[in-house]
């Protein structure tokens, strides 16, 4: 079977990339989240190829502890392993009236986080046959489209842009030992943290319309097939384009 590992996966686009996973029983598909997930759960009851796993990607002893429990299940090691989990706590706040203590949470969760639960599992993905480490990014990271949208996901941004310089440049080392990095962004989607976009992208932006969270993991999913190691360390839209960083 190939195994799957996504982080943040009770609402938004991880659940979607789990429910899409699931089409397919030749995927062992976990899924982590923070918090208990009755969504995650009734999945669990109906899917033999599903594990739920309890994971807090901000805390050392959780990350450790998850490690423990999913090791067991990956004799053949973690052929996917996609940090998806998110949060946009100040989505239209411009810079002069940032909180700086959750900007820098958001940095953290975004980047030393992220760190925290690769380096946990990356003898697992190293262990296995496809080697794929995937960040879950954003367009919004982009320097060129970043200029266009003041005052949008300001301090998201950064701390996008911050994930795919790790992804990138963890992606240049990593690719010594065959395992395949890529930043992916999902497109739009109108979940939790899309949703302050709406007005702005129905003012600018009207030839990008929303995607179902439901086509945003489909995407992920074959984005993340799609990647080798030719390509490792790029930064790619949902559709499969490459986008500039």
């Amino acid at each position: 079977m190939t195994s799957w590992l996504i982080t943040g996966a009770n609402r938004g686009i991880g659940l979607a990339t789990v429910e899409n996973l699931l089409k397919n029983d030749k995927n062992l598909v976990i899924a982590t989240t923070r918090s208990n997930s009755a969504a995650l759960n009734e999945l669990a009851s109906k899917y033999k190829n599903l594990k739920v796993v309890a994971l807090d990607i901000t805390s050392q002893s959780s990350i450790d502890a998850a490690v423990d429990v999913v090791t067991p299940l990956l004799p053949n090691g973690l052929d996917y392993l996609v940090n998806n989990a998110g949060q946009a706590p100040q989505p239209l706040t411009k810079f002069e009236d940032l909180d700086l203590d959750s900007f820098a949470e958001e940095i953290n969760f975004s980047t030393v986080a992220v760190v925290r639960v690769t380096r946990a599992f990356l003898p697992l993905v190293k262990k296995s046959k496809s080697k794929k480490i995937i960040f879950i990014s954003s367009v919004l990271a982009s320097s060129p489209v970043a200029f266009m949208m003041a005052n949008q996901f300001n301090s998201y941004s950064v701390a996008k842009a911050a994930l795919n310089m790790l992804a990138r440049k963890w992606g240049a080392s990593l690719k010594e030992d065959g395992v395949i990095t890529a930043a992916v962004h999902p497109g739009w989607v109108k979940t939790e943290i899309g949703l302050p976009l709406t007005e702005w992208m129905e003012t600018y932006a009207t030839h990008l319309p929303a995607i179902t969270a439901e086509a945003a993991g489909s995407n992920v999913i074959a984005v993340s097939e799609k990647v080798t190691l030719e390509t490792t360390a790029s930064f790619w839209s949902y559709d499969g384009s490459n986008l500039a960083w």
